[in-house]
């Protein structure tokens, strides 16, 4: 077997050299949930909800709501 020469050399470079990366993050926050076993309240239907839907109200007969836009806003120099 050949001799290995040179091992320690470079591990006085290695102290040296910094660590490139992104830096650690949190997680993000988790899904908001619900209770399980829901049904959906209209009379007559039986659509389990989702535990993830808020809404006591299965899809179809959900009453329409207002919608609000999120995110990013436009600068009112942007917009016009």
């Amino acid at each position: 077997m050949p001799a290995r020469t040179g091992l320690l050399e470079g591990s006085d470079r290695m102290q040296d050299d910094r660590f490139r990366g992104a830096a650690v993050r949190t997680l993000p926050r988790p899904n908001r949930t619900y209770s399980e076993g829901r049904v959906c309240a209209a009379p007559g239907c039986g659509t389990k909800l989702s535990r993830y839907n808020k809404w006591q109200y299965c899809w179809q007969h959900e009453p329409v709501h207002a919608y609000i836009p999120r995110g990013k806003r436009k600068s009112k120099k942007r917009a016009a």
